[in-house]
């Protein structure tokens, strides 16, 4: 038996538990995820943070057009830690805790569908240049919202056999 046989063989062997226990990709024709397509309208959070959260979320999630059959609100919060690294040469560390509460509401019957609350922590390091620091704590922020947007993706594409019929 050729090595790309036994790998066949392997792979058949592996796939078989996943269709025993009823296991159906998201993003398939016709799926869950598919039915999500522009159908969720994110309200607008009015800061930078905000902004780069809902961007992704589009981006993966699709930007409604007309009246979509969901709108989702994201109550969105961050702190700042600060640990002190070298005090001579004024290094700081700091880290990026990010929350969202997000609820979807299905618009034709006007029913909570969807409620959980997110958590993702990045982070970013300070020194005496302030250009550097600054650039850091954007992508820091950026990469924060980044994670948070797919990590709601994540568990509404997950959830949505359930709540998106």
């Amino acid at each position: 038996m050729s090595s790309l046989d036994r790998r066949t063989l392997l792979l058949s062997l592996a796939a078989l538990p996943l269709a025993a226990c009823g296991f159906q990709p998201v993003y398939r024709e016709g799926g869950a995820a598919s039915r999500l397509k522009g159908q969720i309208r994110f309200n607008l959070i009015d800061s930078r943070n905000g902004f780069v959260l809902l961007e992704h979320l589009e981006a993966r999630l699709g930007r409604p057009a007309g009246d979509p059959r969901f709108e989702a609100t994201i109550t969105l919060g961050t702190v700042e830690e600060e640990l002190v690294l070298a005090t001579a040469s004024s290094l700081s560390r700091f880290t990026l805790n990010g929350s969202a509460l997000v609820k979807v509401i299905d618009t034709q019957n006007s029913t909570e569908v969807f409620s959980d609350n997110f958590r993702e922590t990045t982070g970013y390091t300070a020194s005496a240049e302030t250009a550097v620091t600054t650039a850091g704590k954007r992508d820091a922020n950026d990469r924060l919202m980044r994670a948070m947007a797919e990590q709601i993706v994540l568990r509404l594409t997950a959830t949505a056999q359930s709540w998106a019929k």
